[in-house]
């Protein structure tokens, strides 16, 4: 009968598994992020949104919940030799759902009201081109506190006392496809919502990502 081998002692495991080494990890970058740091700014760039450009402010306030959009690949499988692995062939990017708080006189709801009949009117349903309507969006991610040179131990900027921004992207071609249905009830006194869905084309960074025509291959990054 064959005897079992002899197990080979592993040499490659990770040994700084300690809460010391875990805090200074947890602190090298800023603090660990938090899901209630973010602004969202909407921008009305088609032209016929666009009158609605001085709204973003109120909608940057009443913004709740906002999803940091993900990217992903389409795949199909293939085999040369062995077992089969996935190629990626196209991008796909998810729908974007916003939740906004609303206020009384209902401006919030308006908006997007009027936003979805300037891209389909509902006295011809005949759609307009995407460029009279679409927007973009800016998500912002925060740091906890900020962070000033001139103050260090306090955490606090000396002329913004404000957190700072540390991550930014910017989606494309946005606009509405679907404005949820806001339920009302007798039975609590919550505060009214209004859950919107958008599509668009793509997100980036700025000042990371390539732009169409402004990217130098050779030094491998955008030429401003």
């Amino acid at each position: 009968m064959p005897q079992p081998l002899d197990p080979q002692p592993i040499d490659n495991a990770p040994v700084r598994l300690n809460m010391q080494h875990f805090m200074t990890k947890m602190n090298d970058h800023g603090q660990l992020a938090k899901s209630c740091r973010f602004a969202v700014v909407i921008k009305p760039i088609g032209s016929l949104i666009s009158k609605w450009a001085f709204f973003s402010e109120d909608l940057m306030y009443l913004t709740e919940i906002v999803e940091m959009p993900g990217r992903g690949f389409m795949n199909f499988d293939i085999r040369y030799y062995g077992p089969n692995h996935k190629l990626p062939y196209q991008s796909t990017y998810e729908d974007l759902n916003i939740t906004m708080l609303c206020r009384s006189n209902s401006l919030e709801r308006k908006f997007f009201d009027d936003w979805m009949t300037i891209i389909n009117p509902i006295n011809s349903f005949d759609f307009n081109y995407r460029d009279d309507y679409r927007a973009e969006i800016d998500v912002f991610q925060y740091s906890e506190v900020a962070k000033d040179e001139g103050l260090r131990g306090t955490g606090w900027n000396r002329q913004s006392q404000v957190p700072e921004p540390k991550y930014n992207i910017t989606i494309h071609n946005v606009y509405p496809i679907l404005v949820n249905p806001q339920p009302m009830t007798w039975g609590d006194d919550q505060i009214q919502r209004l859950i919107v869905s958008f599509t668009y084309t793509h997100w980036s960074r700025k000042g990371f990502d390539p732009e169409s025509g402004t990217y130098d291959l050779v030094k491998g990054r955008n030429v401003i």
